[in-house]
């Protein structure tokens, strides 16, 4: 598990959840009159972001300190950050719909970026924060490809031990 792939993909991964956290925070922190669902999805989006921030510590702690290396939580908590970070991109997708925060006049009132005193600005924070998201996720698949292989590698599986005929001596 000690590889420089998967210490590139932690140190990766810290610097974009620190960035999203940033802008996606900005986000909830200037919002006003949202509308409910904006105002979850945004919220989700911190849950997310608040899981991420606990993945990528409890890995990168047991990356330097072995004695708390726990591969079946480590391997859990990886694929939990996948599986929501996903979530939350496709989300936030879907509730931005747009690629151009210039020309949100056609919008419907309940649209995500409606809530703050500047519209186009909360749009690009948002478009900033997804963007980071998605890259978060590939980060995530990546780095819960390389833990899952090392696991089995490892001698770990989750269908039970092995047979007296792969043990070796």
């Amino acid at each position: 598990m000690r590889t420089l792939t998967n210490s590139i993909l932690r140190i990766a991964q810290f610097f974009l959840v620190l960035v999203a956290t940033a802008l996606l925070g900005n986000v909830r922190a200037n919002s006003h009159n949202a509308a409910g669902s904006a105002t979850a999805a945004i919220n989700f989006s911190i849950f997310v972001l608040a899981l991420s921030w606990i993945t990528i510590l409890y890995n990168l702690l047991a990356y330097f300190v072995s004695a708390v290396a726990i591969p079946i939580a480590g391997l859990s908590l990886d694929a939990l950050a996948t599986l929501f970070t996903a979530i939350c991109a496709i989300v936030l997708s879907a509730k931005l719909t747009t690629v151009n925060c210039s020309h949100w006049g056609s919008k419907p009132s309940d649209w995500i970026a409606f809530g703050s005193a500047d519209t186009e600005k909360r749009c690009r924070e948002i478009q900033a924060g997804l963007v980071f998201m998605w890259f978060l996720f590939a980060t995530f698949t990546a780095a819960f490809a390389l833990a899952f292989r090392a696991f089995r590698q490892g001698g770990g599986s989750v269908r039970g031990p092995g047979s007296m005929s792969q043990i070796g001596v």
